[in-house]
């Protein structure tokens, strides 16, 4: 409901012709905003000691693993969607972050120079 909201914030505050602009932007704030923080965010937010030599990554003979689909494949894993939600919640907010700054700088960057910026946030 945050990126519904702010999406509705931002194409309040443009000019007509930039509404497909900051849309598009918040669709891929959301998008990309959920690979990265899979990928790498999530592992840095909650690595451990049992981290491998990349973010995410687990060390040799570890059980734990930061992307978590990896996991799930274990023979032995009995998971109870927990890992998830928690992701899911720690991603809303990160997406968040990201969708913040596109009403910050509306109307104001080119939209390869927000995605490079938005994937590094």
């Amino acid at each position: 409901f945050m990126q519904c909201g702010f999406a509705m914030v931002e194409a309040g505050c443009v000019r007509s012709k930039n509404t497909k602009n900051i849309l598009l932007k918040n669709i891929l704030d959301a998008c990309i905003g959920a690979l990265v923080w899979w990928l790498v965010g999530y592992g840095v937010a909650f690595g451990g000691p049992n981290d491998g030599p990349f973010i995410g990554v687990v060390a040799t003979g570890s059980t734990e693993s930061y992307l978590m689909i990896q996991q799930d494949w274990a023979a032995d894993y009995e998971g109870n969607g927990h890992e998830y939600a928690s992701w899911f919640f720690q991603f809303t907010f990160a997406a968040t972050s990201a969708t913040i700054v596109s009403g910050g700088v509306a109307e104001r960057c080119s939209l390869s120079a927000y995605l490079i910026y938005s994937v590094c946030l």
